[in-house]
Formats: structure tokens, sequence, C-alpha cells
């Protein structure tokens, strides 16, 4: 194949793959109408990148979020690296972070934390209810986790976290209500976000939850999924090439896309955007990009060379767009929906 040099070790893509696939292939047979939101995890595990899952209680946004990051373990230990939080107004920097290193700061006076027990130590964070915490907290997270590191005086601290998953029960409307710089924030730093709705699209799907529930089953997981893995797969984005052509396309998209969005904006004057075109925003396009061609590889061409192509580009909408049902299950979900902000959420979708 056409891998570049550095990146040459074939076998072990082909074995990381094939536990790829396998391992999302099983939670997606688990979990059913998912399918948006598990791509969306697919493409945040391959480019480093961290996802918001929102929607009411009941809707399996915590279950999947565990069943994922819980499950993809260190080969050598067995365990995974997994820093889970469920954050409420109490909740204080030091819970995520890491606590301040007492003997430091008794000894030199320098207020030190020991990151490793926080959030940065570990290589995925499961942040649950994100949005109960307060918003200087949530502030400080968002930059944590976007930089990678903690700042401490002259101290620079890196951390281990590649992917974060947030979940909460607020739709985003009552987010915007109470905090609208804070979402701003979010959705300048976040680079995935999914609504998982109350109900079923399908009718077979509530059957099929409800004969599982009657039996008492629970989802079978067994796939195996390894952070050694998962590093082969990363180290193949990193190898992807974006040509210049590909790179104008990407860009003539999110221009044509934010152009449409101020359009909204100055129909609405009371409309606040929940995604933004920022510089940040386009580097992390980027390598959701080349994320994209290592996933097409994987599911679809296995002969494709790493170089990004301009029909790659549709599936940026996972990065540029809410993620949530299909657009065919729509009417019916908007049919069944009796509240007025779900409604809401998926009229913006």
């Amino acid at each position: 194949m056409n891998a570049p040099s550095h990146w040459s070790d074939e076998v072990r893509f082909t074995e990381s793959s094939t536990a790829f696939r396998g391992f999302f292939t099983e939670l997606k047979e688990a979990f059913i109408e998912r399918e948006s939101l598990f791509t969306q995890l697919e493409l945040a595990l391959l480019c480093k990148e961290h996802l918001l899952i929102i929607g009411p209680p009941g809707t399996a946004k915590s279950a999947i979020a565990g069943a994922v990051l819980g499950r993809i373990v260190d080969e050598k230990s067995g365990r995974p690296s997994l820093f889970s939080k469920q954050l409420a107004e109490n909740t204080v920097q030091t819970d995520l972070i890491g606590p301040v290193d007492f003997k430091v700061l008794t000894e030199t006076g320098r207020t030190e934390h020991l990151t490793e027990e926080g959030m940065l130590g570990a290589v995925h964070a499961f942040l649950d209810e994100v949005f109960d915490g307060r918003d200087m907290l949530l502030r400080s997270i968002l930059n944590v986790l976007h930089e990678r590191e903690l700042k401490h005086g002259r101290k620079v601290t890196p951390g281990r976290c590649e992917c974060a998953v947030m979940t909460s029960n607020h739709y985003l409307s009552e987010v915007l209500q109470r905090s609208p710089e804070t979402l701003q924030a979010f959705a300048d730093r976040i680079s995935f976000i999914c609504f998982a709705p109350k109900s079923f699209a399908r009718r077979s799907s509530r059957g099929q939850m409800l004969h599982r529930a009657q039996t008492g089953q629970r989802p079978a997981l067994h796939a195996r999924l390894t952070l050694q893995q998962l590093d082969v797969l990363q180290e193949a984005v990193e190898a992807v090439e974006v040509p210049p052509l590909v790179a104008e396309g990407m860009e003539e998209l999110a221009d044509a896309l934010e152009r449409d969005l101020l359009s909204q904006v100055a129909k609405l004057p009371d409309y606040v955007p929940t995604k933004y075109f920022s510089q940040r925003s386009m580097v992390k396009a980027l390598w959701v990009l080349k994320a994209i061609v290592v996933r097409d590889r994987m599911y679809r061409r296995p002969e494709r060379r790493l170089v990004a192509e301009p029909a790659d580009l549709e599936m940026l909408r996972h990065f540029f767009l809410h993620g949530g049902p299909a657009e065919a299950e729509l009417d019916s979900l908007l049919k069944q929906a009796s509240d007025p902000r779900e409604r809401a959420q998926l009229e913006i979708i």
C-alpha cells in the first residue's frame, strides 16, 4: 500500500483496524439508533478530540460513554486509562485536575497539583452532567482539555488526555438561556456535539428494547480494543496527506456554512449560534478530515491511499453539524415529541 515510510507497519494497522471495527460494530448493535453518535465517537478517538452528548434522562448517554471509554484497555495491565467524574454545583477545580501537592506548598509556598490523579493523568475522561458545574469551573475545564496541559505559575505540566466525552441532561436552549458565553466556549473547543432523543424513530427499535427489558437482557459486549491499537490508528491519522485542492474545498465549505449561519442569526435576533468558525475550529476540522480518511480505509476501502479526496469533505457534517437522528427519521421523532424543548432541538438538527 501507499503509506509514507515513517508509517509502514501494515500488519499492525490491519490488526488494529479489525479490532476497532469489531469493537464499534458490537456497540452499534447493542445501543439502538445511535449510529451518528458512534461515528462521532470513532472520529473523536482517532483525531484525539472531545465530544458532548446532550439529551433527556434515560437515553443511554452515560452507558454509551462508559461502554466505549471504559473498555479501551492497556494491553499490559488490562485496565482502561480513564478518569470519570459526575459534576455538581459544589465540584471544584481540584476534583478534576488533581489535589494540591501539600509537600510543595509547605516547603516552597507554591501551589502545584498532583495532575496524575486528575483528568490530565488519564488518556480518556468521562465528565457526566458537565453543565451542572459552575461556569467558572467549566471554562477552566475547557482550557485544560483544549491545551492538554496545566499552567500553574511558571510551571507547565503536560497531560495525557486525548479524548473526553461529556454528557448532560440539559438541552442546548437551556444552557444558552443560563449562560451563552459558556456554550460559545464549548462550541469553539469541543469538536463534536450529538443529541440523543427520548423516542425511537423506528417501531422495531422500541420492540427490541422492550424485549430486552422483559427478558432482563443487557448488552453483551465482548469485543476488545487496546490503547496500543488505537495508537497505531492515530499514527495513521497523522500520516494522512491533505492536498491543497482538498484544503481549499474545506475552507469553501466552512465559509458557505458560516454565511448560512449568519443569515439565520440575522433573521432571528434571539438566536444564539452553537457552532463557530474560528481559526481553532478550522484546525480541528483539518484533523477530523484526516481521521475521516483513516475511518474510510478501515470500513470501506482498505486499498485506499492515506490521501484526502474531495469526496471525504461530505463526512465533515459530523464535525460542522450537530449529530443526532438521521434526516429521514426526524419527521417521525417530531410527531412523537411532546416536550417543546425536544422539538426545538430536533428542529435545530
